[in-house]
């Protein structure tokens, strides 16, 4: 992002950001309520626009990027529709659907590629024997745990996450940072929004502060928190 500005409701949300996520990073996003955390990841994917500056992903302006296979978005909270409960198996293997052509029907290896990488999903996410279980019964954090590893069974590059830890406890907040810690480890970029890092901290390799929708500090892995940017 280069002179990211976002305006709603004639209120300026962003103000001038310049943020680059190179491969291989795990940049935690910190700051208060309001601080424009949720609104920067958003508009890096394209998903709130602009009122001034450029965003790209890969090199393309979100508008024209298509291999969005290569990214993995996590959102706050699982969106639970009407019908018939879905499995956390069935949650989970719905992150391979993007992989999937549309003009051709699926042979026998696709097909076991995906299990197999919806298996692997379910084991780093800490949820191979929980792979049955209706998803509107598990806990916030489990729930939490299930969209990391829909996330995952797409296999992307990039995995940008709002908010996880949000209203789950310490031991929840302990599993999803096991979670995160085979692909963060593995070389998989990693965006990550949080209002503190808790067990996730030794994960990052980079934070950085926004207040008032600039930023206000960066560290780096290692340096001293509250440095001035």
């Amino acid at each position: 992002m280069t002179g990211g500005h976002v305006r709603r409701d004639g209120r300026e949300v962003l103000a001038g950001i310049d943020l680059r996520v190179d491969a291989g990073d795990v940049l935690a996003v910190l700051g208060p309520n309001g601080a424009g955390k949720s609104t920067l990841v958003k508009a890096l994917l394209g998903l709130v626009p602009l009122a001034g500056g450029s965003t790209a992903i890969y090199g393309e302006p979100p508008a024209r990027f298509r291999d969005w296979t290569r990214v993995g978005y996590v959102p706050q909270r699982l969106p639970m529709g009407g019908g018939v409960p879905a499995t956390v198996r069935e949650v989970v293997a719905s992150g391979r659907v993007a992989r999937r052509s549309r003009w051709r029907p699926a042979v026998f290896a696709d097909r076991a590629a995906d299990r197999a990488a919806v298996d692997r999903a379910l084991e780093t996410a800490g949820l191979t024997g929980r792979a049955r279980d209706p998803v509107h019964l598990l806990s916030g954090g489990q729930q939490q745990r299930v969209l990391i590893a829909r996330a995952l069974a797409g296999e992307p590059d990039v995995l940008v996450m709002d908010e996880p830890t949000a209203g789950v406890d310490a031991r929840s907040q302990a599993a999803l940072a096991a979670a995160l810690r085979e692909p963060a480890e593995g070389g998989r970029t990693v965006v990550l929004v949080a209002h503190e890092l808790g067990p996730m901290e030794p994960l990052v390799t980079r934070t950085i502060e926004l207040g008032h929708g600039r930023v206000v500090r960066e560290t780096r892995a290692h340096e001293t928190l509250g440095r001035p940017a």
